[in-house]
């Protein structure tokens, strides 16, 4: 712009950079010329060398505010007839009062609809010349909060900034309204999509359900198995500590499963004498998972709580559970077996005995037999 007022020049006031820029690259696409100013101070400068046909300024600047500045402007016998906007965050009623204190004509709350600015910045440039104080007008006095405000501004400027503010209440109610049916549709979207997640996640829950019943009636089955199987079940975790113990371990080793589960299974059941070795191999097994007699049948001496020991057949099998290595051994008591084999050896052996000395007398018989048969023959 040039010296002197131009059409279409417009001043902004406005110390945020951003905002300032913002509103200079608005105007300029609606046709219209800008200059920015970053204070109030600077604003009446600017004003005064290069004369705009409307200011739009901020409300709260530092060096110099909108409403201090608005006021100078209007008692400027030069400038005065610059129609200005005030654009401001504040909403009360006594800033509404400020503004026309200082002879505003429109009053826009940020965030501004850039429509309707650009809408306010049309109708102030179009009817500038009906926006002029009429001298003869007297000031108004108003009390508000206990303050006295003095409005000088004419009747033309006090309605148009009134009804600007009007304006402004009403689009920021439209926009609350539009907000407030956006929300209420996003609500029942949500109560759409709860619902929808609220039935998928009761067919989930019913699934989980289905498998924890199942779950518990596996485990019920296994307990069952377990508490009725004819041979001893224990499993061990690292060291060796005991922490299954089933009812018929209970019978064969005399130690309730209280007793029992959290104890070292080499120093409760493994004869003393064997002890040593068996810690041993315990604890490289539950290193590597591997050791002589697991995956085999293996016959070993056992020892009871009241110490005596018997024979008993043990198949050791490994488990990984959450990177850890645990054994589980299905020990059968052999003593019956033992004492059945005893007996059959010692048959065997009094079978042998027999046939020994039954074929030792048939040898005998034939001796005698072919004895007899000479003495018949030498008579």
């Amino acid at each position: 712009m040039g010296d002197g007022e131009e059409k279409n020049g417009i001043l902004i006031v406005e110390d945020s950079e951003v905002q300032a820029f913002a509103l200079k690259r608005m105007l300029t696409a609606n046709g219209y010329t800008a200059r920015i100013a970053k204070n109030g101070a600077e604003g009446i400068a600017l004003a005064e060398k290069y004369p705009p046909a409307l200011i739009v300024s901020d409300i709260l600047m530092p060096v110099m505010d909108g409403y201090e500045m608005c006021r100078e402007i209007k008692e400027d016998g030069t400038l005065k007839g610059i129609p200005l906007i005030l654009l401001t965050q504040l909403t009360e009623a006594e800033d509404v009062i400020k503004g026309l204190d200082c002879g505003a004509e429109c009053y826009v709350t940020k965030p501004y609809d850039e429509d309707f600015l650009i809408l306010k910045v049309k109708d102030l440039l179009g009817n500038k010349t009906q926006l002029r104080n009429i001298p003869d007008e007297r000031g108004v006095e108003i009390v508000y909060n206990g303050k006295r405000y003095m409005i000088h501004s004419g009747r033309v400027q006090t309605m148009s900034l009134l009804l600007s503010t009007y304006e402004n209440a009403v689009l920021q109610n439209k926009k609350l309204m539009k907000t407030e049916e956006e929300l209420k549709a996003a609500n029942e979207r949500l109560g759409e999509t709860v619902e929808k997640r609220t039935l998928a996640l009761n067919e989930e829950m019913k699934k989980v359900k289905l498998a924890e019943e199942n779950l518990r009636e596996n485990e019920e089955r296994l307990r069952t198995v377990m508490e009725s199987a004819n041979d001893a079940i224990i499993s061990l975790g690292a060291p060796d500590d005991i922490y299954l113990w089933n009812k018929k371990a209970e019978e064969m080793f005399g130690y309730r499963a209280e007793e029992a589960i959290g104890k070292p299974f080499h120093e409760l059941i493994v004869p003393e004498r064997y002890r040593e070795k068996a810690r041993a191999g315990l604890k490289a097994f539950f290193q590597s998972g591997t050791g002589p007699i697991v995956g085999r049948h293996v016959e070993l001496s056992a020892l009871r709580r009241d110490s005596t020991e018997f024979p008993v057949e043990i198949s050791l099998s490994a488990m990984r559970i959450k990177g850890q290595w645990h054994a589980t051994g299905i020990i059968r008591d052999i003593t019956e077996r033992r004492e059945a084999e005893e007996a059959l050896k010692k048959q065997v052996e009094e079978l042998e005995r027999f046939k020994k000395a039954t074929i030792q007398r048939e040898l005998r018989m034939k001796e005698l037999r072919t004895k007899l048969e000479r003495l018949k023959k030498g008579k």
